[in-house]
């Protein structure tokens, strides 16, 4: 075998595996776009159907009067929400916070501001 035909082989060769190379990675470039599309595309349905199944909440505030008898406990026994609270301690401990209370004592005739949750969504846009 003469050396030219050797070399124009080798050549030949070498551009042949150049060119796989770059054909292999164009596809794993496109295999991984792919597979990303898809995840991202599993992830939103997936968090679409957890969205259908928990209807979404909204916080607000009410300001309640407090009457003879009522308590910060019975206050939160009457307007507490196992869903969004552990305890009712925790939606004592929220009243305490957003109205300044330092102790648990409340004056009969004064207000409470209290939260409360509802899947209604309330615009609070002024015409």
């Amino acid at each position: 075998m003469d050396f030219a035909n050797y070399t124009e082989k080798a050549l030949a060769n070498k551009l042949r595996r150049q060119k796989q190379v770059r054909r292999n990675r164009n596809i794993l470039i496109v295999l991984t776009v792919l597979i990303i599309v898809m995840a991202m595309l599993f992830v939103s349905f997936s968090t679409e159907a957890n969205d259908k199944e928990h209807p979404a909440f909204y916080k607000y505030y009410k300001s309640i009067e407090i009457t003879s008898g009522d308590t910060l406990w019975s206050i939160a026994n009457a307007n507490f929400d196992p869903i969004h609270y552990n305890s009712a301690d925790d939606y004592v401990a929220e009243i305490k916070r957003m109205n300044s209370l330092f102790s648990d004592e409340i004056v009969a005739g004064s207000y409470l501001i209290v939260p409360y949750y509802s899947s209604e969504f309330i615009s609070s846009t002024v015409h």
